[in-house]
């Protein structure tokens, strides 16, 4: 029986134009009305996730910032995961040292230091203020052409500050606190829901999935997702996420297991 799905946006429930295709939205209006919980677990903050899932006429829970937050379907945030505010201004240090423009996640809203950031609050008098204001810090995300040191960034601040440092893609880097993680803040929010492991099917693309798909064993990796992934999932769908992967795959299986 299942009783709860998650999925991954960018890549896994989204088309790369970050469209939900009908049957993707249909699949989770199925589910929704049979009694399933559905999760966007996403890297993205809820201003960021929300307003695109929205549009669709998709109102679900959120697991944000790759496990930093889970907010219900009302939007009310129930548990959170922020980040030692020493260490956060340590990353931002180095990267503003590397040039890299970035983005803070906070429990005051999104902010970064270039304008080119969608959802985020451009910082006019700098990064510092963040933490002159002492706001919760839940996430920075930086992303650069240069993947080679993308590569040593991350090296470098997990040994430096032993925070959680994870990419989506490789042009991009994730830093959260340690059990910010998509896979154990869902475990969290299922446990709350009294809903097992066994009774959860999680879908993902990317290298920010791999707890989530480590934690539950009904898992899939989208057809598209990177060969770690695919390596270490239950399952392959079918289908991409420009082939509504996501949506083809939970119509068969709510019809195989929750008749």
């Amino acid at each position: 029986m299942i009783k709860m799905i998650a999925t991954d946006l960018d890549g896994t429930m989204l088309k790369n134009d970050w469209s939900v295709s009908g049957i993707n939205a249909k699949a989770v209006e199925t589910a929704q009305g049979q009694g399933v919980r559905w999760m966007t677990v996403t890297g993205r903050s809820y201003r960021g996730a929300m307003p695109l899932m929205q549009q669709y006429g998709i109102n679900c829970g959120y697991v944000l910032m790759n496990g930093a937050e889970f907010r219900d379907e009302e939007g009310r945030l129930i548990f959170a995961e922020d980040m030692d505010p020493e260490k956060a201004a340590k990353v931002c240090r180095k990267l503003d040292a590397e040039g890299i423009k970035f983005e803070i996640n906070t429990d005051h809203g999104d902010y970064a230091t270039t304008k080119e950031m969608k959802y985020a609050d451009f910082l006019e008098e700098g990064w510092q203020q963040i933490f002159e204001k002492k706001y919760k810090i839940r996430k920075i995300l930086c992303f650069s052409k240069d993947t080679e040191k993308i590569k040593r960034l991350k090296q470098e601040i997990f040994k430096e500050t032993g925070l959680s440092v994870l990419s989506s893609f490789a042009d991009n880097m994730e830093v959260t606190a340690p059990k910010a993680q998509k896979g154990i803040m869902l475990k969290q929010v299922a446990e709350y829901y009294d809903i097992k492991s066994e009774e959860v099917v999680v879908f993902g693309d990317g290298w920010n999935d791999l707890s989530m798909i480590d934690q539950f064993p009904e898992s899939y990796a989208m057809k598209n997702g990177t060969r770690e992934l695919k390596e270490r999932a239950a399952h392959i769908t079918e289908y991409t996420n420009e082939e509504s992967g996501v949506g083809k795959t939970v119509l068969k299986l709510l019809a195989r297991k929750n008749p």
